[in-house]
């Protein structure tokens, strides 16, 4: 996750995992949560924060944890994923994923943020939205009871803001400042299933990508039971983590998500 960050790595590093799909390649049965060519998934629960560290600007501002404002107590969420198969091992989806919190409390010390200086010890409002857009590319390089394989690339587009807002005095009225960010982040992609039984299996779904200014995972671990031929429920924990270390941002976070899943194959 990144506020105002791009990953500067190398094409080829990206690419890499595309251009030896060919080699991987093993012949193996269709899963019977593949069967459908277009397949609708929409995931829902419950989201809290384990760390939210921001300094804006990064040379000059103040260090502080947004948990402080926003807590730790679970929000809702909800996310949706729309997927085709073009063919049986090549497949591409589509994810719009929500997120905003916000919450009220004290800031430990004065902080100053992008332009303006909060004071310590004064409720203030803190609101934290990280929305994405993403897009993926999956090739399924293995599928041979019970293993499933798949990896390919992904491409996001994140609509982040960091905002904080104070009551000041009242010949000075509101204190408000923003940050905000549409950007694009490339992600390697990867997915195993593995099958317990006819209904039942286990899926790890996994897009991440690193560099020397920053990171982004976002990994899930779900169980699933094919309730009907093309129904499958799901439920799980999800990890959204990584932040940015550049000139003008300093934003880290871990966020964790309870999760509940429903997919319906058309």
């Amino acid at each position: 996750m990144t506020i105002k960050h791009y990953f500067h790595l190398r094409p080829v590093f990206i690419l890499l995992p595309l251009i030896l799909l060919p080699l991987l390649s093993t012949p193996g049965n269709t899963s019977a949560r593949d069967s459908g060519n277009v397949i609708i998934e929409t995931e829902a629960g419950a989201v809290w924060f384990s760390r939210n560290d921001v300094r804006i600007p990064n040379e000059g501002g103040t260090k502080f944890d947004m948990i402080d404002l926003i807590g730790k107590d679970p929000y809702a969420y909800f996310r949706i994923r729309i997927g085709y198969h073009i063919t049986d091992r090549h497949y591409i989806q589509g994810l719009f994923a929500p997120l905003e919190v916000s919450g009220t409390d004290e800031l430990e010390r004065d902080v100053f943020f992008n332009e303006t200086t909060f004071a310590g010890a004064t409720p203030t409002k803190g609101t934290y939205r990280f929305n994405t857009y993403r897009l993926t590319y999956r090739y399924t390089f293995y599928r041979t009871s019970p293993w499933t394989l798949g990896v390919g690339a992904a491409g996001l587009v994140r609509d982040a803001k960091i905002e904080l807002e104070q009551s000041a005095d009242d010949n000075d009225g509101e204190l408000s400042d923003r940050d905000t960010d549409l950007g694009f982040v490339p992600l390697i992609h990867f997915m195993a299933r593995r099958e317990l039984s006819d209904r039942i299996s286990v899926t790890l779904d996994l897009e991440t990508l690193g560099s020397l200014q920053g990171r982004a995972t976002d990994v899930s671990l779900m169980l699933d039971y094919s309730l009907r031929d093309r129904i499958v429920l799901s439920a799980g924990y999800r990890l959204l983590e990584g932040g940015a270390d550049v000139d003008d941002v300093y934003n880290f976070s871990w966020i964790n998500y309870g999760a509940a899943g429903l997919t319906i194959q058309l």
